[in-house]
């Protein structure tokens, strides 16, 4: 068992307490400039999956013995959650080299989640559940992230949490994103079918929507240490929320997962230690296989735990084989060979069973480069269609017709001013077709890319990309508009 950490162990991410620094000046907003060169290297190595790191971080805090977590990526929301648990009490530890955290939550004694904090990520949502287990009742105000969900001014919502919350026998209260909980009494099992915080996909009628995952991944944290058996049934069927069962297992809790629902027999007290490896970012490692058909370059990704990311990315691997992208698994590796000739076209639906409505940008992109037509289908959040106008800036013709994305195929050409970014993977989509354009751009909105790549400019570098960082007060440019839900069904013959 790792040693109880002190503040005196803390390097790299910030100490106890500690208010968040400025993200740039007042009035100014970061960019990068990004131009093509020569490729460094043929192989990248992909850091840990972030999706499971946030709700791990939060798991800690059920125990009072340190957890250790590896391959834990250096991004805002590792900075973040390390701010917020050490304003609580916690003691955090960070080897940034190694990409390892050490929690230690036994000192933890706050409940009220640090504003600054929470406002800069998503992934302080995920401790509500563990301080309400932990002290009978938790505070917080809204809670960031990309801006593309239906929450209090475009936010990250919470009334989904509270609903969950209340399930185990809590009080709850919901405004402007914040949320405020109390359960004197502990919290209880409970049984849920979390089908009820979905929306039936269209196409097959399974659950999905924006609520579904956070629902699970709640329900996981406040079940682990409430007094009974809980029983989720139709539980998030992704890594995110299957292997956090696994972590939960790892540290003491009798977890029994199935295909169709996850049984709990809460802790009701503190859980024990963990020690988790976490797996490659599925989503990175999408960014990545796009960027090496963008850029016609081989490309070797080197993984962690690949049986996780091979599982995990079924539905993104049929539509890679379906549209012709040429991948072969070696070991802890996988191999991207340039295409031979067009790619095929394809329909994509992003669904909560179904492709990652995260690498939705990235299959727009893949499909530009096919020899007819496509179309994508977004099932889960409102507002993914956020690069479209910078890519329509590009020369890309698409169209939108409410969750609907036509992709009519044709070469990408150089932007004619700046590009924005609105969400973390609409400034990915922009900045790889920046990329394949090959002539020098500036993006605007990179910071939304520090909450979900870790050292990406080291990383594009190997395949050539160089990236020089500045700040400015920027400019109107394509993308800001948010064009979900616009009804522009005649796009096409506007280009």
């Amino acid at each position: 068992m790792e040693p109880r950490l002190t503040p005196a162990l803390l390097t790299g991410d910030p100490t106890p307490g500690a208010a968040p620094p400025p993200s740039y000046p007042a009035g100014h907003e970061p960019y990068w400039d990004i131009e093509s060169g020569s490729p460094l290297t043929d192989e990248v190595r992909m850091s840990g999956f972030k999706h499971l790191m946030v709700g791990c971080m939060a798991a800690a805090c059920l125990s009072e013995e340190p957890w250790d977590l590896h391959n834990a990526p250096e991004l805002t929301d590792r900075q973040a959650l390390a701010g917020m648990l050490g304003a609580l009490g916690a003691h955090v530890g960070v080897d940034a080299a190694a990409e390892r955290v050490l929690i230690d939550a036994a000192p933890l004694t706050g409940h009220r989640v640090p504003a600054d904090w929470s406002a800069q990520v998503h992934g302080g949502a995920y401790l509500l559940p563990v301080l309400l287990a932990r002290h009978g009742q938790v505070e917080s105000g809204a809670h960031g992230g990309c801006r593309i969900g239906g929450g209090h001014r475009g936010g990250r919502p919470v009334q989904h949490i509270a609903r969950v919350l209340e399930r185990f026998g809590a009080t709850c209260a919901t405004d402007d994103g914040g949320l405020t909980a109390t359960a004197p009494r502990g919290l209880r099992g409970a049984v849920i079918d979390l089908a009820e915080f979905s929306t039936p996909d269209p196409h097959s009628g399974l659950p999905t929507g924006p609520h579904y995952s956070g629902a699970t991944k709640t329900a996981l944290l406040a079940a682990a240490s409430a007094r009974g058996t809980t029983v989720l049934r139709h539980p998030y069927p992704k890594p995110d929320a299957q292997e956090l069962a696994r972590v939960l297992a790892l540290a003491g809790v009798a977890v029994d997962v199935t295909p169709d629902a996850i049984e709990i027999q809460g802790a009701d007290g503190p859980i024990g230690a963990a020690s988790v490896t976490l797996p490659s970012d599925l989503l990175e490692v999408v960014t990545f296989v796009t960027a090496s058909v963008l850029l016609d370059q081989e490309l070797t990704l080197r993984l962690t735990r690949p049986d996780v990311v091979r599982e995990g990315l079924a539905p993104e691997l049929r539509h890679l084989r379906r549209i012709g992208v040429p991948l072969r698994w070696d070991g802890d590796m996988l191999h991207i060979r340039p295409a031979v000739g067009p790619l095929t076209a394809d329909r994509v639906v992003a669904a909560s069973h179904l492709v990652y409505s995260d690498a939705q940008p990235l299959f727009a992109l893949l499909l530009l480069a096919a020899s007819a037509p496509s179309t994508l289908v977004e099932t889960v959040w409102s507002g993914r269609f956020g690069y479209v106008d910078g890519l329509r800036s590009m020369g890309a013709r698409l169209a939108v017709d409410g969750q609907e994305l036509r992709i009519h195929p044709g070469p990408l050409r150089p932007a004619p001013g700046p590009l924005r970014g609105t969400d973390l993977r609409a400034a990915a989509a922009l900045l790889l077709a920046a990329l394949a354009v090959g002539t020098p751009h500036r993006l605007y909105g990179v910071e939304h890319l520090a909450r979900g790549y870790a050292r990406l400019p080291a990383k594009l570098r190997a395949l050539g990309g160089r990236i020089t960082p500045g700040t400015t007060r920027a400019p109107d440019v394509p993308g800001a508009t948010d064009v979900a839900g616009t009804q522009d069904k005649e796009a096409f013959h506007d280009v």
